[in-house]
């Protein structure tokens, strides 16, 4: 029987959640260096442990199937203790191939100006927002990620939170929001090259409404 537990992150947790998200983003043919692979998951991973003020682990059975952050504006950041040493995966990169170094970049700098630019000038207008939600393959299409939202969005609402926002993309399952009641706001294509190689993905915003 599985046997699911919602928690508050801690630090034991996050190398699992780094696995599921090397898991999910697959990443291996874009950065064939296991260091440069993991200093990248890194530095994005600490920049949502950086702002989040609300995180919850999924536990399946004793193992890490999910995550989800989100934040609320004006609420202190409570997961700050938990991040890397940003440094260190500065110095790997430094220090990785011409072609993992500039694939990361890539990535990293591109998605960074697209969502600014797809909240633009409105972000003032939210009260929050969900920075974070992965869940492990296998652990997929069991409700789990329905209940991490559910355990996030009474933090909204108990924090009077009127509307919150969030990103998502192709690569990702976006019509989980949909079904919770999120609408499209903005989209943007995104175009990234890596080396020869390039591919388009469609990177969305989605915002919610709360019945206060």
């Amino acid at each position: 029987m599985n046997r699911v537990v919602i928690r508050d992150v801690e630090a034991r947790d996050i190398p699992a959640i780094k696995a599921v998200i090397r898991e999910i983003w697959d990443w291996e043919g874009l950065i064939d260096d296991e260091q440069t692979l993991d200093a990248t998951i890194g530095i994005y991973f600490n920049q949502i442990l950086y702002a989040g003020t609300f995180g919850r682990v999924a536990v399946l059975n004793g193992k890490v199937a999910g995550v989800i952050f989100g934040s609320v504006d004006g609420a202190v950041p409570k997961y700050r203790m938990l991040m890397e040493d940003g440094t260190a995966h500065a110095v790997t990169l430094l220090g990785a191939s011409k072609a993992n170094r500039e694939n990361t970049y890539e990535y990293l700098a591109k998605i960074t100006v697209a969502y600014k630019q797809l909240v633009g000038d409105i972000a003032d207008d939210y009260d929050g927002t969900l920075d974070f939600l992965i869940l492990a393959k296998e652990t997929q299409g069991l409700g789990i990620g329905k209940s991490l939202w559910m355990a996030l969005k009474s933090y909204f609402e108990e924090n009077n939170a009127k509307s919150i926002y969030l990103y998502s993309d192709t690569e990702c399952n976006y019509g989980f929001y949909e079904h919770q009641g999120f609408t499209r706001k903005n989209e943007q294509e995104v175009t990234f090259a890596f080396g020869r190689e390039s591919f388009n993905t469609n990177i969305f915003l989605y915002d919610i409404q709360f019945n206060q």
